[in-house]
């Protein structure tokens, strides 16, 4: 899949981008980052330059982060409360043996589902260039998806934000609208949904 976390050449020519934002050096699990550096992908041209990196909130990920706690843990609560049970089947060697087989293909597919889980937070991105977006989808280790549009070719850029906690925490999903037959393009709760789309407005031209 196309490399988002390659630091681009400092021979490349960057094209002058609108707005006077920082430029900071991205962290590896952000969210948000404006006009970042070390960051590039694999079809980059020399004079274009990303405005935005986008991916959902790292908040999203708790679900998934809880489940695998009491995942982890329900092996440790009942080897505490079997024994106590007295159960005739763990007396015997060959049952020892079965169990700690069973725990330990227990614990790896825990382990599956937490890493899976982690890229397709990770790597499911939202990129805002000053040419073009790109929504990088990612959903299986071999199963990945790039669509891309020019920015003269979006009509429209809005975001929604619903509930509380996204409004009193500041995450939303943004959408932007395609003319014509082009596919339109989602990023479902991404930090700072109006601040995102009024660069993207910004880039488009359209007030």
């Amino acid at each position: 899949m196309p490399d988002v976390f390659v630091a681009p050449k400092r021979n490349e020519k960057k094209m002058e981008i609108k707005n006077n934002a920082p430029q900071p050096h991205m962290n590896i699990l952000s969210s948000f980052c404006q006009n970042p550096q070390g960051v590039s992908f694999e079809t980059q041209k020399e004079t274009e330059s990303i405005i935005l990196f986008l991916r959902s909130h790292f908040l999203i990920n708790l679900s998934w982060i809880i489940i695998s706690i009491i995942l982890v843990i329900l092996p440790l609560i009942a080897a505490l409360i079997l024994p106590n049970m007295h159960p005739a089947f763990l007396s015997s060697e060959a049952a020892s043996r079965y169990i700690t087989v069973f725990t330990l293909f227990y614990y790896l597919i825990v382990f599956s589902y937490v890493f899976l889980s982690f890229l397709s937070w990770f790597y499911n991105v939202f990129i805002v260039t000053t040419e073009r977006i790109l929504d990088i989808d990612y959903s299986d280790i071999v199963v990945h998806n790039m669509a891309e549009t020019k920015l003269n070719h979006i009509e429209d850029v809005r975001y929604a934000q619903s509930g509380f906690i996204p409004s009193f925490i500041n995450y939303g999903d943004l959408f932007v609208q395609t003319a014509g037959t082009e596919r339109n393009f989602e990023a479902f709760s991404i930090p700072k949904p109006r601040e995102a789309t009024d660069i993207i407005t910004e880039l488009t031209g359209k007030t």
